[in-house]
């Protein structure tokens, strides 16, 4: 299973936001302590990567795959030093109820750049891991990518040419 789809969910002031019905599907098939009968799973939100103001959300195998990765990078390295920094120290695990809800710390929602107050989540999947932004936020990295991608279809054409050929034919 893969996060799809693009969801606003509301946040309240106390950082309090559900986590979208498809999306816990995928996040409960991924944590391997999950407990179909008090419904309760974990989530691993990475939030260490200063140049981007979302929230990166993974299984917890997902998670456990990369840590194993950057495991492999010799110790002392420049590479592997960044991915400690940004992304293991980075991140925690995150708790999400029996009713789908879970609490964003408020070092979470200043770093998505979220009103005190609350305000709304844009929940957008992106297969292995699902995104987590602001509005303006999730409207301009659109608008990025957009532009990215007229650049490189100045020709014209469908965003499927992107895609790698189909080994399969």
């Amino acid at each position: 299973m893969h996060f799809s789809g693009t969801i606003t969910q509301r946040v309240d002031g106390k950082g309090r936001v559900s986590i979208p019905s498809d999306f816990r599907s995928v996040l409960a098939e991924g944590d391997p302590a999950y407990d179909p009968e008090s419904k309760r799973l974990r989530m691993r939100v990475v939030y260490g990567d200063p140049s981007r103001k979302c929230l990166e959300i993974y299984t917890i195998s997902a998670f456990d795959k990369i840590l194993k990765r950057v495991a492999q990078l010799p110790e002392g390295s420049d590479e592997r030093e960044i991915l400690e920094l940004f992304l293991v120290s980075g991140s925690e695990v995150v708790e999400v109820d029996a009713d789908g809800r879970t609490i964003l710390a408020q070092r979470l929602r200043d770093h998505m750049g979220l009103p005190r107050d609350g305000g709304e989540a844009v929940c957008a999947g992106a297969l292995d891991l699902f995104r987590m932004w602001t509005p303006e936020e999730f409207e301009a990295e659109r608008q990025r990518k957009l532009a990215a991608v007229k650049a490189r279809m100045a020709g014209g054409g469908n965003i499927l040419k992107l895609l790698p050929p189909n080994a399969e034919g």
